[in-house]
């Protein structure tokens, strides 16, 4: 009887091994948490032009019919600060920065400057027909480029009264070699960014001949006081956008449509892989995320390794892009034609809202 035992015990170790054995293996944790574009419209059928945002959920837009209009929310509501009228016969906006959360700016098609002082918003000067990329430091000192009596050349202009007046300085120009050839070339500056008081950067076109520039970079350490210009070589196209994260770090976009990243504050320039189709506009969170919109809003490529590579998404939107910005890795804005505004953010799983967008997230 001693060995019948030992078989029943054997028999029923072996049955308990192999029901364990066939147990299925524990299932992954099902995400938590996800990316999305939401619709954040604003209520009038304005176009909005440009956006720029003080903290996560703070932005400012900028639109025609002479509108500024405000998000403290996230999107969810917008304050309207100026205009708002589609019927109004102001002056369009064109450009909108913001220094911190108390000091604003804004210029018209027209090239009326405006600014805003502790939630008050007053006319402050005319700038040349031609200016473009208006870029404060401090709150009295400000940068604007202007091309106003040439079509080679910029100049750069500059505001120690808080945008009141503003001095000419003279042209921007860079050397360079041309075919082996020496050449002094002009550049037509498009794009201005500070990441610190004093460190800032410009992208523009050096005109070669009638439809051909090399795209020009150039490194200011001292607010813009002086600048080192360079070219950024084998290229045949200006520099449209420019989204630096930190001294070293960031991306340009040519007007060809490439897009070029840096490691070395400029001194050399390498092509991205993979990005957005032509003609998109970009933002970067922080560098953790770098977003291209298509203009016609078809879909968006996303970057999460500096700008070194992207990956694109559809995205459908209803009017044409205007402007994108993100403050940070998870908080991201968009703006068009029509009052459109899309939010970027994450939300739990489960999250579901009327016309929301999937779209990837940088790692948490």
């Amino acid at each position: 009887m001693l060995w019948f035992k030992c078989v029943v015990m054997i028999l029923a170790i072996s049955g308990v091994a192999s029901s364990q054995a066939k147990k299925p293996a524990a299932k992954e944790d099902a995400p938590k948490w996800k990316a999305i574009w939401e619709p954040a419209p604003y209520n009038k059928d304005i176009e909005l032009t440009d956006i720029a945002c003080t903290g996560p959920e703070t932005c400012w837009v900028a639109g025609g019919k002479g509108t500024i209009i405000e998000t403290t929310d996230g999107g969810k509501s917008w304050k309207t600060h100026l205009g708002g009228d589609p019927e109004g016969r102001e002056e369009d906006f064109a450009e909108i920065f913001f220094l911190d959360g108390t000091h604003g700016w804004a210029m018209t098609e027209r090239h009326q400057v405006v600014g805003m002082t502790n939630g008050a918003w007053s006319e402050l000067s005319k700038v040349p027909s031609t200016a473009r990329a208006l870029t404060f430091v401090a709150p009295q000192r400000g940068i604007l480029a202007d091309r106003s009596d040439s079509q080679s050349t910029t100049h750069l202009n500059r505001t120690e009264d808080g945008g009141k007046t503003w001095k000419r300085s003279d042209p921007c120009s860079v050397d360079t070699t041309v075919d082996n050839l020496p050449r002094k070339l002009g550049c037509m500056v498009q794009t201005i960014q500070f990441v610190s008081p004093t460190v800032g950067f410009m992208g523009s076109g050096a005109p070669i001949n009638m439809g051909t520039d090399m795209a020009a970079f150039s490194k200011s350490s001292d607010a813009g006081a002086t600048w080192v210009h360079s070219v950024i070589p084998a290229t045949k196209h200006r520099v449209d956008e420019m989204h630096f994260w930190s001294e070293k770090d960031g991306i340009v976009v040519l007007s060809g449509g490439e897009v070029l990243w840096t490691a070395d504050a400029g001194g050399s320039w390498s092509g991205s892989v993979s990005a957005p189709a032509w003609k998109s506009h970009f933002a970067s969170g922080q560098g953790k995320i770098i977003v291209g919109v298509s203009q016609n809003g078809s879909q968006a490529g996303y970057s999460f390794n500096g700008g070194r590579s992207f990956s694109s998404r559809a995205m459908r939107l209803p009017a044409q892009v205007r402007a994108v910005e993100f403050p940070d890795a998870t908080h991201g804005y968009l703006v068009g034609q029509h009052g459109m505004a899309y939010r970027y953010r994450i939300v739990p799983a489960e999250y579901t809202s009327q016309g929301m967008i999937a779209a990837p997230a940088a790692a948490q």
